[in-house]
């Protein structure tokens, strides 16, 4: 069973559960073969040498806490940082990271607090 407020198994809440909502969080989708080029490159050049902050934090956090849903993913790096992220920039930073190979759909699916299905990411 799990939380309909933060996604977390039951007993196992975030330290801010009944005081945060993030904003929606929308189902991951590949890059269109309509989108430009800058956007397909932008992916591919995701290195070590180049990872951004919040790239970082992203892989620090599936390292430390195991595969979880985005939504899971943008309350555990907001309870860890101690406040509030953007749920959009961290969303994109894990399909950067999906893109480049770092990050994979461990082919599970749980729900959201709202209900609905989402897909849980893992490091590769």
């Amino acid at each position: 069973m799990y939380c309909l407020q933060c996604g977390a198994e039951a007993g196992q809440h975030l330290s801010w559960c009944d005081d945060y909502t993030p904003a929606p969080i929308y189902r991951h989708t590949k890059a269109r073969n309509s989108d430009p080029e800058t956007s397909h490159a932008a992916a591919a050049s995701v290195t070590q040498e180049t990872l951004t902050q919040t790239q970082t934090l992203v892989l620090q956090t599936l390292q430390t806490h195991g595969p979880m849903t985005d939504e899971q993913l943008c309350m555990r790096i907001a309870d860890d940082q101690q406040q509030p992220v953007s749920v959009s920039g961290v969303r994109t930073r894990r399909s950067e990271l999906a893109a480049a190979g770092r990050v994979v759909d461990t082919g599970t699916r749980v729900p959201t607090r709202t209900g609905r299905q989402a897909i849980v990411w893992g490091l590769a």
